[in-house]
């Protein structure tokens, strides 16, 4: 693969409009940033000052566009679920920055997270535990031997190696994503913490979070979930906690009330 697929094409089926969540359920959407774009005032709307803020520093308009829309997105999608206003969601940062909702009441163990690569983006939220989620555009990477043999282990680095030459960017990334999402969940920084995390990569296999600091005890409490939310697209979720009922879905202007005009 020598260039990066759209995201346009993916396979998740259309959101409900008003999705209930039960405990043990992890929501997943994705949304196609630069689709939506065409009713960018419609998500720049509900951003906070610091959000506006943050979105004028992007030097080129593409840029600036995916970050109003997928922070949008994710202020309605957050509103629908805490049942207040998009722009009445709230943030705060954990020790390390990894943001949560500080809505009173309404926000009492509710978890998010968001990703983003390449023009889509993913959000999971959930009521059960803090959660990661990362993806990535599989692309051709000249550097992927150099940053593998910095942040992968000797058994990461061998499954690389047995992999197939046609399917190894995407082992990579798979690789990579499993970690993120991992990390993401726990709000550890990366350079710091990748090398610490056993991940299972090879194409095909169920993703396994295989050891933390060289032990399994630890890693047998997190479950791992491969993502596919778009061809060209790898993904994957972490959470610290036993079997889950995932539901993935494709966010539109449809999946939500404030749209249908």
């Amino acid at each position: 693969m020598t260039e990066p697929q759209t995201a346009s094409e993916s396979d998740w089926p259309p959101a409900p409009e008003h999705p209930d969540m039960a405990g043990d359920e992890i929501h997943v959407w994705c949304a196609d940033l630069d689709k939506l774009a065409t009713e960018l005032p419609e998500f720049a709307s509900p951003l906070s000052e610091s959000e506006r803020k943050r979105a004028a520093r992007f030097r080129f308009d593409r840029d600036r566009n995916r970050f109003i829309v997928r922070h949008g997105v994710l202020r309605i999608i957050l509103g629908n679920y805490l049942n207040i206003e998009p722009s009445d969601v709230a943030f705060s940062y954990e020790s390390r920055g990894k943001p949560i909702v500080s809505v009173p009441d309404t926000a009492l163990h509710f978890h998010f997270n968001l990703s983003h690569s390449n023009g889509l983006a993913l959000i999971a939220t959930t009521r059960r535990a803090a959660l990661g989620v990362d993806i990535e555009c599989v692309r051709i990477l000249p550097e992927a031997e150099q940053i593998a043999a910095k942040f992968f282990s000797p058994r990461e680095s061998a499954m690389l190696n047995a992999v197939p030459a046609e399917q190894k960017m995407e082992a990579f990334f798979h690789c990579w994503t499993r970690k993120e999402a991992y990390l993401k969940a726990t709000g550890e920084g990366i350079a710091d913490a990748l090398p610490r995390i056993e991940v299972s990569l090879t194409p095909g296999q169920s993703a396994r979070l295989l050891k933390i600091n060289g032990g399994t005890t630890a890693a047998s409490l997190w479950t791992l979930n491969a993502l596919a939310p778009a061809p060209g697209f790898v993904g994957a979720l972490a959470i610290k906690a036993g079997r889950v009922r995932l539901a993935c879905w494709r966010w539109s202007r449809l999946s939500n009330p404030r749209f249908q005009k």
